[in-house]
């Protein structure tokens, strides 16, 4: 009516809410909005950068880190996100409500078209005239693009060009400035494109239109500066899992595209220009193809069989955790989303799946699941050989100096060792190793903290002149992936240790890892983004950080913890590749890149196994294939009868 001058919207949540307001075609209604900004959960002192955003004393650079609807339920994880009770739960006598929710279960039936893997793969078959694409129509349906990021000022890119090593593409381009006014950070985007081909067809492997697989942060740019950037994409990215017949990662035969692009949409509209295509074709805006660069590879099932964190060859770890490969599915199988078939896979509804015997069996584990006594070495206790454990700094992981150390430990201090927790470890004064405290929670040190004495507790320490200060509270974990920004998280990760330190904190639990798999997700704000490759980029910089001021990290929920109503226990359904290339990826970056020392398990099942006992996730890809050299704990234990803590040792926790 003329009041304001301009009606600007604050999204302040860190879940991607719906967006139809912002469109009076969609909504139905203008509401006079002139603009919107994402920021959050601000954290502590973020609302004044807010400010100075909005007063145009900085200019914003983040770009989203979700995908952003319309309707979030053209979302098609939205099928399968609830949790669902297996209709005969209770012939087994299987509990389906309470802390024990043996009964129930949850399908990722998307597989890996989880957000723009899904709308941009989905929008190019249309584009190309794909058979079987369906009707479909991106831009009804994406309001803001991953990747999306509006600015002050305006930018062009040019001189793109692409070399490669033996091990690694190099992509260079010139950024500029093209604005008059503001000066301004640019993120570049890089994405590829990998074939769809035959071989995938028969072998139920699916491919993206686009894959989000390097990005650079530029420095402020004045008004018609520049300035030429470097990302390093290393040969790896390329590959992909095959679950059904090589049982390893392969790279297809065909021809690949990477492009530099703003997002990712802009990412496949770039790749389908270079394909020829143009809006006449159907496309939202005519692409770019002078930022495409194309090549050809032949097919490869050998070089990725080997794990690069290792050395080990990598093998199929999680068949139980797909009821298509379970043993005691008796006939079941889950039709996953396949762009082979738009039509005939993506069907509105839940999944509906019955319990079997075999996994009634599976599900509550008791003592005739351990194995018999005999097969186990028990650990020497006791020794003597008079090492503290600060002489262990010299000696390496796998050193057998640590056997010679650990087995001066009695019964009672091996015991109390495993099963001391909540945020805590005991303290074993005959080796020297002292009590030691962890604060819970990514988003930084709140509270500081002293030992008492005792060594089996932890309280505020009444004598300290600073004991009512605060560590400092950053924005929520989607923020701060947001940023795209590699050097602004390193320092965030170091003035996060530095607070541990400042607090008495010997560990911190946290970053958390899961991924934005819908918006009403529970660790919404704990987790980076729907796109788990950035996730490990990101805490990849971030653990490594903290680590490198002497706090250790327990990054979490291990693994596909991606709900929290009635997680306890839950059965996770869900195909090998899109647990590798989605749901695993952020804890990858952040161990086999970052040099992560630590997970905590999650509290649902992957199959019918919980996740601490599922030796394929505890030891055969944390440990073999990824190299991880430190501790995997449990969470909370809420007494839960499926969480045996005898499984979760034998597994590798």
């Amino acid at each position: 009516n003329g009041t304001f001058k301009k009606i600007i919207v604050l999204i302040n949540s860190s879940n991607a809410i719906e967006m139809d307001f912002l469109n009076p075609e969609i909504c139905g209604e203008d509401y006079g909005i002139d603009s919107a900004m994402w920021i959050g959960d601000v954290g502590q002192t973020g609302i004044n950068g807010v400010a100075q955003l909005l007063a145009g004393e900085a200019t914003p650079s983040g770009s989203l880190v979700d995908s952003y609807l319309y309707d979030n339920m053209a979302n098609p994880a939205m099928y399968n996100f609830y949790t669902q009770a297996y209709p005969n739960a209770a012939e087994y006598n299987l509990l389906t409500e309470g802390a024990d929710v043996q009964g129930m279960y949850s399908v990722y039936q998307e597989g890996i078209y989880l957000g723009y893997r899904y709308f941009e793969t989905r929008y190019e078959d249309v584009v190309m005239g794909t058979a079987k694409a369906g009707d479909y129509n991106w831009a009804t349906t994406v309001a803001y693009p991953f990747g999306y990021g509006d600015s002050y000022t305006t930018f062009a890119y040019s001189n793109f060009n692409v070399t490669e090593s033996d091990d690694a593409f190099t992509v260079t381009l010139k950024v500029t400035n093209t604005g008059k006014t503001f000066s301004g950070k640019e993120t570049v985007q890089i994405y590829f494109q990998s074939p769809y081909t035959a071989y995938d067809k028969a072998n139920g492997i699916e491919k993206a239109a686009a894959e989000l697989c390097g990005f650079a942060k530029t420095d402020v740019l004045a008004p018609g500066a520049s300035e030429d950037v470097t990302i390093t994409v290393p040969k790896s990215e390329l590959r992909t899992y095959d679950a059904n017949n090589a049982k390893t990662y392969i790279v297809d035969a065909g021809d690949y595209y990477f492009t530099a692009a703003t997002d990712s949409h802009n990412a496949v509209n770039n790749i389908l220009a270079a394909k020829g295509y143009t809006t006449k074709d159907g496309m939202t805006d005519n692409g770019n193809d002078a930022l495409v660069y194309s090549f050809e590879q032949t097919f490869d099932k050998d070089t990725y069989a080997v794990a690069y964190g290792t050395g080990n060859a990598v093998s199929a770890l999680f068949a139980d955790a797909d009821m298509n490969r379970y043993e005691g599915a008796e006939g079941q199988t889950i039709t996953y989303y396949s762009r082979n078939d738009w039509e005939g896979t993506v069907t509105p509804g839940t999944v509906k799946l019955n319990m079997t015997a075999k996994m009634a069996e599976d599900v509550v584990l008791t003592d005739s699941d351990l194995p018999d006594g005999k097969d186990l070495e028990f650990p020497k206790t006791g020794e003597n050989a008079d090492l503290q454990l600060i002489n262990m700094l010299e000696y390496g992981y796998d050193d057998p100096m640590w056997d010679t150390f650990m087995d001066q430990l009695t019964f009672d201090e091996m015991a109390v060792l495993t099963c001391t927790g909540l945020r805590e470890t005991a303290a074993v004064q005959a080796i020297g190793k002292p009590y030691t405290v962890d604060h819970n929670g990514p988003s930084g040190v709140t509270q500081k903290y002293a030992y008492l004495e005792s060594g089996n507790g932890y309280a505020v320490v009444e004598n300290d002149p600073d004991k009512n200060m605060k560590g400092t509270c950053y924005p929520c974990n989607g923020i701060v992936a947001a940023t795209f920004n590699d050097k602004l998280v390193r320092e965030v990760g170091e003035l996060i240790g530095e607070d541990a330190m400042w607090a008495g904190y010997a560990g911190l639990y946290g970053t958390g890892l899961n991924i934005h798999r819908t918006p009403y997700s529970g660790r919404v704000f704990e987790y980076y983004s729907e796109d788990g490759w950035l996730a490990g980029k990101v805490a990849a910089a971030e653990v490594a950080a903290i680590q490198n001021r002497g706090v250790y990290v327990f990054t979490k929920h291990f693994a596909l913890n991606d709900q929290e109503e009635g997680r306890y226990g839950i059965s996770t359904w869900a195909n090998e590749q899109a647990i590798r290339e989605l749901y695993l990826e952020g804890f990858e970056g952040s161990v086999a890149r970052g040099g992560g020392m630590g997970v905590m398990s999650s509290f649902n099942r992957l199959g019918v196994t919980w996740s601490g006992a599922h030796y394929g996730l505890m030891t055969g890809i944390l440990r073999d294939e990824w190299g991880m050299e430190g501790a995997a704990i449990t969470d909370m234990s809420m007494n839960a009868k499926w969480m045996d803590y005898r499984m979760g040792l034998l597994a590798g926790q």
